[in-house]
């Protein structure tokens, strides 16, 4: 009788693990998919912001819309979107580093503060937060020399491109 509770309580478990493996999964992907959105709808602003707050020659005597209709006029509609790529990139690495580092963490902080400590899961978000940063930054990097750019003097042809180039001028 114990050998037949026992192995229930097995299959619980295994289903229970594969529950939260796809519970897992399907947050990382919704995740994903809602930054993905969220950064292509902010593209555009954040494009004229990079433009304006490194005094690009072509924009730096507009403001924020003006910048704008300025960008479509000159480039084209899709130049709002330059950089955006690596963006989109950037997003999935981001959300699975920093949700999988804040369970780490927070699992940590846990068993020296306890489990219901606001402290320990302020520094669990706080440190996942600097992680996935720290980690995807260079992509980031690579997203603002793209969105830089202006139309005919290109320096940087892609993603793989503008990372080899900082690389090489690195060392």
């Amino acid at each position: 009788m114990a050998l037949a509770s026992e192995s229930k309580e097995v299959i619980v478990l295994k289903q229970t693990q594969k529950k939260d493996f796809t519970y897992v999964m399907k947050s990382l992907f919704a995740g994903g998919v809602a930054g993905m959105c969220s950064k292509t709808t902010v593209a555009p602003l954040d494009r004229i912001k990079i433009l304006l707050q490194a005094h690009n020659k072509h924009y730096s005597n507009f403001g924020v819309f003006s910048g704008l209709a300025e960008i479509v006029k000159r480039e084209s509609f899709f130049a709002l979107y330059k950089g955006n790529g690596a963006q989109m990139v950037r997003v999935f690495p981001y959300a699975a580093i920093q949700f999988t580092s804040f369970e780490f963490y927070k699992t940590l902080l846990g068993s020296i503060l306890g489990n219901s400590s606001h402290i320990g899961k302020f520094v669990a978000g706080s440190s996942a937060g600097v992680t996935a940063v720290t980690i995807t930054y260079p992509l980031d990097t690579i997203r603002a020399r793209l969105a830089f750019q202006v139309t005919g003097e290109h320096v940087y042809n892609g993603i793989i491109h503008t990372a080899k180039t900082i690389i090489q001028n690195v060392l």
